[in-house]
């Protein structure tokens, strides 16, 4: 008498349950994310959440019951105390979420695996964007964890319209933010005793509004959180007067559940104060306020100094030498310019030392494949990308996931931290809109001066993407190799421009829509100016 239920998808939300039995007959439903081996739910990973719905029946006719006061994040649902036997109609799964529709952001490829990223990466987002961004919706948990949140907003920007979203959680954010200035590991702040944001947690309070005028070129969200960034600024600042950030730290999580966690944590947390403190220089010329722009511009040129003489080697070897290392680095542009080659190949090097897969954590994997690409190694980016064995992205699909997972061996790993939704290792996900679609906009532009740049492998032959920006949709539909033949064609909306980078192959001519085009030549690239309307563009 005990049966479980399918729904096909980890999800977020509820059931209704169709019943027909005698009154005080008592239904239960319990619900999971995945099956023990026997095919009965796996729960460990819950840890104190009940997860179970009751229904007593009043009889006498057919009932439908849903509940009101909770929801879960599951795919199983096993089923006690049921009259009868039931069928596929006793129960219907309803997904629910604050992020609305239809992605804005459409993604199709020749690899089924990039396809499948896509499709979890959507699912995962539907499911946590509820109210605030959630960490994970099926245990006893369900906060908006900063960092997640940090990490994930770009690619979630590009999923759907997270316009709206975003200025109503900062306002949770700034909410929490302590007297001294310190934003919080949490928003809305429900755990008290580790107020003070961690880097990368805190950091958020920065990261979120920069993203957001990135995408959208709305200044409302920075003018509306300025004073509070600048407390940020300030309390990391006053506790950190060397430009080495090792005090005021909170719990310093570092590079969250990497595999390799010999990253010095003061290594982290100094690259993302850098990284906020460019940030910060940029929205603050966004506003008008030049002044802080230059302050905040020689903040990083400071830290940028004491990064390099603290971590940096004069042969471009980096401390601990760790992925997530020469990728901070190399990405924030805390390197000297002359060493980044050298730190590309080590940092290339660190990657095959580990079988080409990745071993960097929540801090660090944002950023590794916009670095290797940034850098003339986009042919391992891609490799890390469709990789299928432990650790990658392509394992968890291997492994049956729907939605992302906590950890890269959520199957394997700590039943107390093994959530099968967590969106952050999804942050990937903007490396295949902006590098592989190649879609982007120059920051601040909201996308009014666009930026279309595919980065082409051989192991990808074609893409098609979509995305709906603010000032209408802008589609890339690209075949071919690096060595070509390459075709893209480009559809750029009313009232934008758009430069367009196409791979400069050898003894190669380049046509749009048939006519001979006078391009300049850039870093390997064909470099194209066009306004709006839709173009076809052939390099033979």
């Amino acid at each position: 008498d005990v049966y479980v239920f399918d729904m096909g998808q980890n999800m977020v939300g509820w059931v209704t349950l169709k019943v027909n039995g005698a009154a005080g007959t008592r239904v239960r439903m319990r619900f999971a994310e995945i099956l023990n081996p026997d095919r009965s739910i796996y729960r460990a990973n819950l840890r104190n959440a009940d997860a179970t719905d009751t229904y007593t029946l009043r009889g006498g006719a057919e009932e439908s019951f849903t509940p009101h006061f909770t929801f879960h994040g599951f795919r199983y649902v096993e089923l006690t105390g049921y009259p009868g036997q039931p069928t596929l109609d006793s129960l219907s799964g309803e997904a629910i979420s604050s992020v609305l529709g239809d992605p804005v952001g459409q993604l199709t490829t020749s690899s089924a695996l990039v396809n499948k990223m896509w499709s979890i990466g959507i699912w995962g987002q539907r499911g946590n964007f509820l109210s605030i961004p959630t960490d994970c919706p099926q245990r006893d948990e369900r906060l908006g964890w900063m960092a997640d949140a940090a990490v994930f907003w770009r690619t979630g920007a590009y999923n759907f319209d997270t316009a709206a979203f975003s200025e109503k959680w900062m306002r949770d954010v700034v909410d929490a933010q302590t007297p001294a200035g310190a934003f919080p590991n949490v928003a809305p702040d429900v755990l008290p005793a580790i107020s003070e944001g961690a880097p990368g947690w805190g950091d958020a309070g920065v990261i979120v509004p920069w993203t957001t005028w990135v995408q959208y070129g709305d200044t409302a969200i920075v003018k509306r959180s300025w004073d509070a960034m600048q407390r940020w600024m300030s309390f990391i600042q006053n506790a950190n007067p060397d430009f080495i950030r090792k005090n005021k730290v909170g719990p310093d999580f570092a590079d969250w559940l990497a595999p390799d966690r010999t990253t010095p944590k003061d290594l982290v947390d100094t690259a993302y104060w850098a990284l906020i403190a460019d940030m910060m220089s940029q929205m603050a010329s966004a506003i008008g306020k030049q002044d802080d722009a230059t302050k905040y511009a020689a903040t990083f040129d400071s830290v940028r100094a004491a990064f390099q003489r603290q971590y940096i080697k004069e042969s471009g070897e980096i401390a601990s030498g760790t992925q997530t290392a020469y990728v901070l680095a190399l990405y924030v542009k805390l390197a000297p310019q002359e060493l980044e080659p050298v730190m590309t190949d080590h940092l290339v090097k660190a990657i095959e030392a580990r079988d080409w897969h990745v071993s960097t954590g929540f801090l660090g994997t944002p950023f590794l494949l916009f670095t290797l690409a940034d850098h003339g190694r986009a042919d391992v980016a891609y490799r890390l990308l469709l990789n299928e064995t432990y650790p990658s992205w392509g394992y968890m699909l291997s492994k049956g996931a729907t939605t992302w997972w906590e950890r890269w061996n959520g199957d394997t790993g700590d039943p107390a931290m093994n959530s099968f939704n967590h969106y952050a290792f999804g942050s990937v996900l903007a490396w295949v809109y902006r590098s592989v679609a190649g879609i982007d906009t120059v920051p601040g532009s909201g996308f009014h001066e666009i930026v279309i740049h595919p980065h082409p492998d051989a192991r990808i032959t074609s893409v098609r993407a979509q995305y709906a920006s603010i000032y209408g949709g802008i589609a890339t539909e690209w075949t071919g190799t690096p060595d070509g033949p390459f075709t893209l064609r480009v559809t750029i909306p009313a009232n934008t421009r758009a430069t367009v980078f196409l791979p400069q192959i050898a003894k190669a001519g380049l046509t749009e829509s048939g006519k001979r085009v006078h391009a300049r030549a850039e870093n390997g690239s064909f470099v194209v100016h066009i306004g709006s309307g839709s173009y076809d563009f052939r390099v033979r």
